[in-house]
């Protein structure tokens, strides 16, 4: 590890996740430091459980004085884990992620420091255009059913999530990475939607891919895309209202009490200003929910009574309800709740 004077003068530490890339590993890290020869910076490889020589490779770069930094992990954990893993290692005060194959060139790394810089954004990820030609055309079309996907779930005004480049002002990763729990296929969103949720301002900047990879889907296959839409539920459910809610079993009572007041008040009304007629099995069910065996007028004077007074009960509690989840604001951990950003808080 650097020293903390050295540590002081860092502006930027590139964390790389690694898997299985030994063959051009080292060569790539080389590319990496040369391009960035003008930068006080520090390259941290994260060797995530590779079988081949990747490891190696990265320690080769290291230990011929390259500012190369070598993490290893035994077993293969996801690119997110990697990168969170190789954060911990991070002294910079900004923090960059590439993709060890170098499909996206590390120039790309000196442009987004001059767009944050210009920008004044707290991240600015790199986003890449699918429509051009060197992408298969079944890519382009999963790509953009998962974008629609994510800005539907989500509200995120980016419009690419999964590009392997981004930059971060070290509080967004101090203040997001430990609330993270998605390590494989779609750390990225969990990552940029607490972000989001913190109000920290995020931009976006065009970058062009070198496709090289052979497929119509490339690396991706069946698998990758279960696992990536499976991922990214998860991350809605736990970014979800419902989540920072955690409603209680009473509240999930009267929420069902509620609904059924609403009920009972509509028919009870809508029965008074007009009778309804209802046939089949329909009718059985509704003889007995709005107490037909009784007489008419009675009936109808007590569903709408008793569907207010159900109605007025569920809303009083429900609202105690939500303003005590309200003066909560924030679980401490998880995606749900965030207001405002850590360094705003009293």
């Amino acid at each position: 590890m650097l020293s903390p004077e050295t540590q002081k003068e860092l502006t930027l530490s590139v964390i790389m996740p690694a898997f299985n890339e030994g063959e051009h590993l080292y060569v790539n890290i080389l590319h990496v430091c040369e391009t960035l020869k003008d930068v006080d910076f520090e390259l941290i490889v994260v060797d995530d459980g590779s079988v081949d020589r990747t490891y190696g490779e990265a320690k080769r770069a290291q230990d011929e004085g390259y500012p190369v930094i070598t993490v290893q992990q035994e077993v293969n954990q996801g690119k997110g884990a990697a990168i969170f893993r190789g954060f911990g290692f991070a002294t910079a005060k900004r923090i960059a992620f590439l993709d060890a194959d170098l499909e996206i060139v590390p120039e790309y790394l000196l442009e987004l420091m001059s767009a944050m810089d210009a920008s004044g954004a707290d991240v600015v990820a790199g986003v890449k255009d699918m429509r051009e030609n060197q992408f298969p055309w079944l890519r382009r079309q999963m790509s953009g059913l998962y974008k629609k996907s994510v800005a539907f779930l989500f509200g995120l005004t980016i419009t690419d999530t999964q590009t392997g480049i981004k930059l971060f002002k070290r509080e967004v990763l101090e203040a997001t990475v430990p609330r993270l729990k998605v390590s494989r296929f779609a750390y990225d969103i969990e990552l940029l939607v607490a972000a989001s949720r913190f109000g920290y301002q995020i931009t976006e900047y065009p970058v062009k891919l070198s496709y090289s990879r052979s497929g119509n889907l490339g690396r991706m296959n069946s698998s990758n895309i279960f696992g990536a839409f499976w991922d990214t539920l998860r991350i809605y459910n736990r970014a979800s209202f419902w989540r920072w809610l955690e409603p209680s079993l009473s509240m999930r009572i009267w929420m069902v009490l509620f609904v059924v007041g609403v009920f009972l008040f509509g028919v009870g009304f809508g029965k008074l200003l007009t009778p309804v007629v209802l046939h089949g099995a329909v009718k059985s069910i509704f003889s007995v929910l709005a107490l037909q065996f009784l007489p008419h007028l009675l009936r109808d004077w007590l569903l709408l009574i008793g569907g207010g007074i159900l109605l007025t009960l569920a809303i009083i509690q429900l609202n105690k309800k939500l303003l005590e989840a309200f003066l909560r604001r924030d679980h401490g951990d998880d995606l749900a709740g965030i207001l405002r950003k850590p360094k705003d808080k009293e």
